[in-house]
């Protein structure tokens, strides 16, 4: 099963031998590059970017993922809450609502990592963002096979297929964890089964992952 995950490009690099087939390409250049490229950005992180987080009554009764993960991660000792309000956007105005405000404990701050992330809301409008909340870090298993490449704007490109090792950080482990956070529980169940892809474009004779 093939699977593209999008909360983080996973990238890495294929040196092209001059005189050689792309069938005949070797595995040599590929494997080292991904497996630096994924020592540094493999983290798994959860789009958890600004804290505190709150959680209204409303977001209660329409079960949002924080109203959902936030008190599973409190019992794990990796948030507190108390009570507090906030600004909501309801039409066309904004309103002060009462609200449970979750921040993260030193236990959880192990988790939130410097990662920058250009967020686009539904808008359209972008958000650099520069930390996340993470559930563990990715690294490459094997590479399962990539694509004939193919000339896109004057460029080649292709994408690699591969499978994955998951280190995943210890609360992830927790059934209640991985039944709010469906997504880090599919990671882990398809550890070195599941294939991830990456898009590449060679650049200056070398391959390169193209970033949304």
């Amino acid at each position: 099963m093939k699977s593209s995950i999008p909360a983080f490009a996973l990238m890495g690099v294929l040196l092209l031998v001059p005189g050689r087939n792309w069938a005949d390409a070797p595995y040599d250049g590929l494997r080292p590059a991904l497996k630096k490229y994924l020592k540094e950005h493999g983290d798994l992180c959860l789009g958890k970017f600004d804290w505190p987080i709150g959680v209204s009554e409303f977001d209660r009764q329409i079960r949002t993922r924080d109203a959902v993960q936030m008190p599973v991660l409190e019992k794990m000792g990796l948030v507190v809450s108390s009570e507090g309000s906030e600004k909501r956007k309801e039409g066309d105005s904004e309103k002060v609502v009462p609200v449970t405000r979750y921040e993260l404990t030193e236990k959880g701050k192990k988790f939130y990592l410097p990662k920058e992330t250009t967020y686009v809301s539904a808008d359209g409008s972008k958000t650099m963002r520069h930390g996340d909340f993470c559930a563990g870090k990715l690294r490459l298993d094997a590479i399962a096979g990539w694509d004939a490449p193919k000339t896109v704007e004057g460029q080649l490109e292709t994408t690699v297929s591969y499978t994955y090792k998951f280190s995943a950080a210890a609360w992830t482990r927790e059934p209640e964890a991985r039944n709010v956070f469906p997504m880090v529980d599919r990671i882990i169940q398809g550890e070195g089964t599941m294939q991830l892809q990456q898009l590449f474009r060679l650049a200056n004779g070398r391959w390169v992952a193209v970033i949304p």
